[in-house]
């Protein structure tokens, strides 16, 4: 069959067209570490970005930084990923278990040890000035 120049394509390659277009839109938009990206979506709005805690919401909860080093239920990569499936009942830390996989909790887990983990190490030295 051939077509007119003035006549329009049919509807599913318009919607095939505007899906490949917010599927590159999406991958451009995000962390492509997958960890960052759970992160980003179930932790950032509490703990901030940088996992430091600045966030209208974490005024005034110690633990909420994730970089100082200071543990509510220990530091290590168990007790973190515990707290996330668990969370905690006396804070306002929910229970993650459920609402993510066992993948995406472990993920979560590793990136708040990678985000202590950078924040603890040591600052390279000032450059010198001639």
């Amino acid at each position: 069959m051939i077509r007119e120049r003035n006549e329009r394509p049919p509807l599913y390659a318009l919607i095939g067209r505007a899906a490949v277009g917010w599927i590159l839109v999406a991958a451009a938009c995000g962390p492509s570490d997958p960890a960052e990206r759970v992160y980003v979506r179930k932790c950032a709005a509490c703990h901030g970005v940088d996992g430091r805690g600045k966030t209208r919401f974490a005024e005034g909860r110690p633990y909420a930084d994730l970089t100082d080093g200071k543990w509510k239920h220990g530091g290590d990569r168990a007790s973190i990923r515990r707290l996330i499936a668990e969370g905690d009942p006396a804070s306002p830390m929910p229970p993650y278990e459920g609402r993510l996989s066992p993948g995406e909790i472990d993920e979560a887990a590793d990136y708040v040890l990678k985000l202590a983990t950078a924040s603890s190490a040591p600052s390279p030295p000032p450059p010198k000035t001639p």
